[in-house]
């Protein structure tokens, strides 16, 4: 009997669409189980985060991380050291002791308040149950920061800092919008690039409006497969109850800048792009790695990395991650510069490309 190429393509593809709408059900449900450990009420009610949230004046920036974001984390405290009033304006949100004593060892002046989530103990695979359910916990932590009262930044360790994010004309003109989004890509990259949310530093400002657009965000990450990213960007650019704002490329870039003209460094620019233990061992290789063997901060290294930044020396490395990564961008762009289905991708293309991956 001769076979039907056709379809055994055709039920292989169906086996795999079933496969991961199955996967990406079971992850919801084990989300927010997880969830169950970080409601709202808890974090709201919570007297030592109150506590440490109100000694620290203005607008401040917001670090979460568990264990084996650690050494991540002190390259970064590393590297704003010098930076004036960068750590009295931090908020360390860690999720066990270790990574509470890593940090007040080397820094023990900091804001650090911790949260023990058992299912926020290890280390998060991207698209997990304990990835998606990490990113819960940052929009609940959000509504909570809100319900106190106050506007900050949610910031991201793999991130190189150039100079203070504090002075941003961002936090000047905050009463305009409900959040200042990280664009993906860079300045010169093309428009279909622009206007999307990166989601690794970006600006709360509060208002009672913007405790609303928390409020969603985190009902659509509680119901559906979605990154917040994916979630904020549909909010943002289909409804019209919420004032979204984008930072200018020159304040926040991504690790694109690298690969164009290294024209206009940027302020910050987010090292993302590499998966799991690689981004270490990629920083290294960038410059942007501050810590000696012993773990203990190198100041001149950050100096050093600043001025390769400005002087657009960055090294322009290769691997299967950067490759995979601008394969996937090539392609996102192609599809958002398309006709009339390039304005619906732009705004719903993150969605189903979750659950349409093959595991």
């Amino acid at each position: 009997m001769r076979s039907d190429p056709v379809g055994l393509v055709s039920r292989l593809i169906t086996f795999l669409l079933l496969n991961n709408f199955l996967r990406s059900f079971v992850i919801v449900r084990e989300m927010n189980e997880c969830a169950d450990e970080f409601n709202l009420k808890s974090l709201v009610g919570n007297a030592d985060l109150q506590a440490v949230v109100s000694q620290i004046s203005g607008p401040f920036g917001v670090v979460m991380l568990n264990q084996y974001a650690a050494d991540i984390t002190l390259n970064f405290l590393c590297n704003t050291a010098g930076m004036k009033g960068v750590h009295e304006k931090l908020l360390i949100f860690t999720l066990d002791k270790v990574s509470r004593f890593r940090l007040l060892s080397e820094y023990p002046d900091l804001n650090v308040f911790t949260y023990e989530a058992q299912c926020l103990q290890d280390t998060f695979v991207p698209g997990d149950a304990t990835y998606m359910s990490f990113f819960l916990l940052r929009t609940n932590l959000i509504r909570a920061l809100l319900a106190f009262g106050r506007s900050f930044w949610m910031l991201q360790a793999d991130t190189f800092w150039r100079d203070t994010l504090f002075k941003s004309p961002e936090v000047r003109t905050a009463t305009s919008y409900q959040v200042a989004l990280d664009q993906s890509g860079y300045d010169g990259s093309s428009d279909t690039r622009k206007g999307q949310m990166n989601g690794a530093n970006f600006f709360v400002s509060y208002s009672e409006k913007t405790r609303k657009l928390m409020d969603d965000l985190f009902w659509y990450q509680s119901h559906f497969y979605v990154t917040d990213p994916d979630a904020i960007k549909v909010m943002c650019n289909s409804q019209h109850r919420f004032n979204c704002s984008y930072i200018d490329h020159r304040v926040i870039s991504g690790w694109e800048w690298i690969y164009g003209d290294q024209s206009m460094a940027p302020s910050l620019i987010q090292m993302d792009g590499e998966s799991g233990s690689g981004k270490i061992e990629t920083l290294k290789r960038y410059n942007m790695w501050f810590l000696n063997e012993d773990g203990l901060c190198d100041r001149e290294s950050v100096k050093r990395a600043r001025k390769q930044m400005e002087a657009g020396i960055v090294p322009r490395l290769f691997s299967s991650s950067k490759l995979k990564q601008r394969l996937l961008i090539a392609t996102g762009q192609l599809l958002s510069s398309l006709p009339i289905f390039g304005a619906i991708y732009r705004t719903y293309g993150g969605i189903p490309s979750l659950y349409l991956q093959f595991f």
